[in-house]
């Protein structure tokens, strides 16, 4: 426990700032890789690829130009010309059945004290035409390249200088924000520190203003840079990495550096939107379980009270107090709320997260069909298993 209680001591320390912006090329070892990252652990094969994470790859292969059209990119795929990867493993992460491919601008999110110390997030694509929700809709190629070309190399051209992030996930808390399935607060922050660049274009103010999840994507590089934090701490259990590809749930521990321990991934229970109730949900998606883990989304349900309105027919009656049953200690980033999953406190309580994330259709025709809850307990842990 002493040790616990010195890793957490060094985590306590960590001041996120955003700190810029970098394609994914310019972070590779080999650049001209035909990559594309995904969410979660690694696809053990191409057949138990979730038809909404391989219509979005499809569309990632069109938007790098590898291919011109479906068929082609779908080709490329099975011949093994396309390098399939986690994006955890590259120190990006990315939302639900999104994809990152080489010509994407990330975001850089970095630990004020040790700018070495840093992780990366894809660009969040708005709330039309989106690869997180993975329809395969070829207007969303044109957004890649809008989001990324003009916004994207807009934001890194002007950047300022380092943006301190949590102030703003405390004031976004304190907006009825749950930092996961609703982060409406934390986005009209960011957009209110982006505008005084000099950004005049009205596309681009529309855009920012009207991405209610604009600001997800930065905590998940924040919770990203803060458990990634645990992996120089050999011989404990200590959650460095999760996430979900749909297919498996996947975590990597600080004792087993770079092995993904998985099982199927956990049903997400929710409300469906109108007129799509009787549509299958996937398996839970998505490297945004990083922001559960650390301590928001499902953790924070007892000042979220919207949130926790919307879940209420799903989630356990001690959602208001369960976290304090499995987590490693406060982290002042998030006002000194419990917080950072603790995997052996999940074991022997059988308490664990409560994830808040969209959810998304299993045959990948009807995009995001609501938005639910996943579980994590003592059941889920005990199955893991070695890739």
């Amino acid at each position: 426990m002493d040790r616990n209680n010195q890793a957490l001591k060094q985590v306590q320390a960590i001041e996120p700032v955003w700190d810029g912006l970098v394609k994914l090329k310019d972070i590779l070892k080999q650049p001209d890789m035909k990559l594309v990252l995904h969410a979660g652990p690694p696809f053990k094969s191409l057949d138990v690829i979730p038809a909404a994470v391989k219509n979005s790859i499809l569309l990632g292969i069109q938007y790098e130009g590898w291919a011109t059209d479906k068929a082609s990119a779908q080709q490329m795929l099975e011949n093994g010309e396309i390098t399939l990867a986690p994006a955890q493993d590259n120190d990006a992460v990315v939302p639900l059945a999104g994809v990152i491919t080489p010509s994407m601008y990330l975001l850089v999110i970095a630990d004020q004290h040790n700018k070495e110390n840093k992780k990366y997030a894809v660009l969040n694509e708005g709330m039309t035409n989106c690869t997180r929700i993975g329809i395969y809709n070829e207007d969303v190629i044109e957004h890649l390249k809008w989001l990324n070309d003009d916004l994207g190399a807009w934001l890194a051209n002007n950047f300022k200088q380092a943006v301190p992030l949590a102030p703003i996930i405390q004031q976004s808390l304190l907006q009825n924000d749950d930092g996961h399935g609703r982060t409406m607060a934390g986005s009209r922050l960011l957009a209110e520190i982006i505008e005084p660049w000099g950004l005049t274009d009205q596309k681009f103010l529309g855009f920012l203003r009207a991405s209610l999840a604009w600001a997800l994507n930065y905590w998940m590089g924040v919770s990203a840079l803060v458990l990634g934090s645990f992996a120089n701490q050999s011989g404990q259990k200590l959650i460095t990495k999760v996430g979900s590809n749909g297919y498996e749930f996947g975590l990597q521990l600080s004792d087993n550096p770079g092995v993904w321990l998985t099982a199927k991934a956990p049903e997400v229970k929710g409300n469906k939107e109108q007129g799509l109730e009787d549509e299958e949900a996937l398996g839970a998606i998505g490297d945004s379980a990083l922001v559960d883990f650390l301590g928001l989304g499902g953790q924070v349900l007892d000042i979220a009270q919207i949130s926790a309105n919307n879940l209420k027919n799903f989630i356990p009656e001690d959602y208001i107090t369960r976290m304090h049953d499995f987590s490693m200690g406060a982290l002042p980033l998030l006002g000194g709320r419990p917080a950072i999953t603790d995997f052996e406190k999940v074991i022997q309580t059988n308490k664990g997260p409560l994830v808040v994330l969209g959810m998304i259709s299993k045959s990948g025709d009807k995009g995001r069909i609501g938005g639910g809850v996943a579980v994590v307990d003592a059941e889920l842990f005990n199955q893991l298993k070695s890739q």
